[in-house]
């Protein structure tokens, strides 16, 4: 398998780390600014966002960390695809908006439809050993 290979092994792990560092700076920024970000959310009616953004954030950053580390990965996507579909539908609701804010709220759609689509690969690979993992890749 492409994984056992050196290349593979390595072009894993870079993807893991570039993965892991766009989640990780989008949640520590949503933890750094959370009066904002809480509000923000409550804006846009998620429901209990005193609670929910900050619980959902720190599974952000537990899921990427997870990843990253390859230490049960399986658990860590599941934990980033969570926050993912519960998030994107909510916060970026681009179809309910006009011009420009139309426009930057489907960027953000489409960046996490695309974050999602990587970690459910990440998902689909937690069944194989990874090269460079410090955990249990089979969880």
């Amino acid at each position: 398998m492409v994984l056992e290979t050196a290349l593979g092994g390595a072009a894993l792990l870079v993807g893991r780390a570039l993965f892991a560092a766009v989640l990780g700076f989008l949640a520590l920024g949503n933890l750094q600014e959370l009066d904002e970000t809480v509000a923000y959310a409550e804006s846009k009616g998620a429901p209990a966002a005193r609670l929910t953004v900050p619980l959902a954030s720190v599974a952000l950053v537990g899921g990427a960390a997870s990843i990253l580390l390859g230490a049960a990965p399986a658990l860590g996507a599941l934990a980033v695809l969570g926050f993912l579909v519960g998030v994107t539908p909510v916060m970026h609701d681009f179809w309910n908006q006009e011009g420009m804010d139309r426009q930057n709220e489907q960027i953000h759609f489409l960046k996490n439809v695309g974050l999602a689509g990587t970690a459910v690969v990440f998902l689909a690979l937690a069944a194989t050993p990874w090269p460079y993992a410090v955990g249990p890749t089979l969880l």
